[in-house]
């Protein structure tokens, strides 16, 4: 087989201009899925020919990731749209009845989550000193005042 590479060459570079592709990219990926192939035992006897259409095969393979990669590219510097003053309004709305519902939790829930709100890169340790409870019950009163607040906003949709 390493005797094809010098004839392949030449049609693995006509494909890669032709579609955009870097060489040795293209190349790569040929040899990799012949080597597969070779190390399963299952070459074809026109390994010559086969090769040819494994470059065709790899090449729209490779043409299809990078025409993915580029649409995702270019929807990520796509500035998002302005929401619309509808949808503004019901943001806020949302907004003031999630606080309105941390106010009304129990004990120390809408200091908890208040904390957790204002600054998400405090540490437990930041949070006991900042709060005055153990470090030890922050993790387990934050799952119980999330349970509440939960409890609270799903009474508030039905």
């Amino acid at each position: 087989m390493a005797g094809l590479r010098p004839a392949l060459a030449p049609l693995v570079a006509a494909l890669a201009h032709r579609h955009g592709l870097d060489t040795e990219d293209l190349e790569q990926s040929v040899w990799l899925r012949a080597c597969e192939r070779a190390a399963a035992g299952r070459l074809p006897a026109d390994t010559r020919s086969w090769l040819r259409s494994l470059a065709l095969r790899e090449c729209r393979r490779l043409t299809r990731t990078a025409d993915r990669e580029r649409l995702l590219a270019e929807r990520a510097e796509r500035p998002a749209p302005a929401p619309s003053a509808e949808a503004e309004l019901l943001a806020e709305r949302g907004r003031q009845a999630l606080w309105a519902s941390v106010g009304a939790l129990p004990g120390r829930c809408p200091g908890l989550l208040a904390a957790l709100a204002d600054a998400p890169g405090l540490t437990y340790g930041d949070l006991a000193g900042l709060l005055g409870i153990p470090r030890g019950s922050i993790g387990p009163t934050r799952s119980r005042c999330l349970s509440c607040l939960r409890t609270l906003l799903h009474g508030l949709r039905t």
